[in-house]
């Protein structure tokens, strides 16, 4: 049997059709395996994995909202927020954001929805929905995991760091008026 040129793999000439692809299919594999083990391991969400700024902060987003607690009567947490322009006046700000914590169990499961809102043609002050986008992440043992995310990872960031400021903000108010 003879080989063919130098390399780091030969294979024999008389292979048949099938097993070329077959090698081919496995190298192919076994590359894709290792390089995708360096492509972004910050972006992982496995144990002793760096976190990202967006964890950070998805982080520090569900423990403000976890400590506003559930409405009286409800086994879930369900918190609404307005991010946009410096205003403390909600009315003025085009997103309107809503946090859902609910226990799944052996973790919790905290899902965000971000609404663009534009005004719309017949009157300017009157809002509607133009997009909405999600982030669902997963809390376990003081650890925040994202499962899936609408956002581009440098949109996250700056959407999470948006979002909370939004809740500091609206927790700081509600203290300043005595409620809870």
């Amino acid at each position: 049997m003879r080989t063919t040129g130098p390399g780091i793999f030969f294979l024999k000439r008389d292979l048949s059709l099938r097993q070329r692809r077959t090698f081919l299919a496995f190298a192919v594999v076994f590359v894709l395996i290792v390089f995708l083990r360096f492509v972004n391991p910050a972006d992982s969400s496995l144990p002793g994995a760096p976190e990202t700024k967006s964890q950070e902060n998805l982080k520090r987003i569900f423990d403000e909202v976890k400590e506003m607690g559930p409405y009286p009567g409800e086994n879930f947490i369900l918190r609404e927020f307005f991010t946009g322009n410096d205003d403390d006046d909600d009315t003025n700000k085009d997103n309107h954001v809503a946090i859902l914590i609910q226990a799944v169990a052996p973790r919790e499961k905290m899902k965000i929805q971000v609404t663009t809102m534009v005004p719309s043609e017949g009157n300017p002050r009157i809002k509607i929905a133009k997009s909405t986008k999600s982030i669902i992440c997963f809390a376990e043992r003081g650890e925040i995991s994202l499962f899936s995310s609408d956002y581009e990872e440098k949109e996250l960031a700056k959407t999470a760091a948006e979002i909370l400021q939004a809740v500091v903000s609206k927790k700081r108010l509600l203290r300043e008026n005595g409620i809870r």
